[in-house]
């Protein structure tokens, strides 16, 4: 289990740094890629229920951590996220949203990062 979180953030964070440097979100993505590669212990974890609270229909959200399945969400909206807990996946699609990868998000024009 382990190696496999490892290979995950790593992942995510080769990603990041692919981000184009100049342009609209380049600050956000460099906030995405400190918080990400903190150690586990200090990374971010929400729960749908936060997710259900704050963030608007349709929004784009990333979560540089794990989303937990605390909580239901009646939202449609676009999440990524470094980890998923079990269920959260279904419960998101359940409510018309979708989970993208990181590569899908950083082409959207308007992102907000969930802490």
């Amino acid at each position: 289990m382990r190696d496999i979180e490892k290979k995950s953030i790593k992942g995510w964070l080769e990603e990041l740094d692919k981000a184009p440097e100049g342009g609209k979100n380049a600050g956000l993505w460099c906030y995405v890629y400190e918080l990400a590669s903190q150690p586990k212990r200090r990374r971010v974890a929400v729960n749908l229920s936060k997710l259900n609270r704050y963030a608007k229909d349709g929004e784009n959200i990333i979560v540089p951590g794990k989303i937990l399945g605390g909580g239901s969400i009646t939202k449609g909206i676009n999440v990524t996220a470094v980890e998923y807990s079990t269920g959260v996946e279904e419960k998101i699609t359940k409510a018309k949203g979708k989970l993208l990868t990181l590569r899908e998000m950083m082409k959207k024009e308007s992102v907000r990062v969930m802490v």
